[in-house]
């Protein structure tokens, strides 16, 4: 499961950098939380590959990001 959400977590970084969103982690975790409505504890978790979102979370993520889930995961 590491390597799982590892791999989430630089599809992710990458899905953020093609927005703009900060480089810094602190400021983008807290970008992330906002367009989330998540915790700030939480999106640091997710942008340093730490957890993987539950089923849920994970489509919304997708959502914002207009890309597919399954592409976050690296299973497309």
């Amino acid at each position: 499961m590491q390597q799982t959400a590892k791999h989430f977590s630089d599809q992710l970084n990458k899905s953020l950098d093609d927005l703009g969103l900060p480089q810094n982690s602190r400021e983008r975790a807290n970008a992330l939380s906002k367009m989330l409505d998540i915790p700030k504890q939480q999106a640091w978790s997710l942008l340093e590959g730490h957890v993987l979102p539950d089923q849920d979370l994970l489509q919304r993520v997708a959502s914002e990001l207009d890309v597919e889930a399954e592409w976050l995961l690296g299973k497309k």
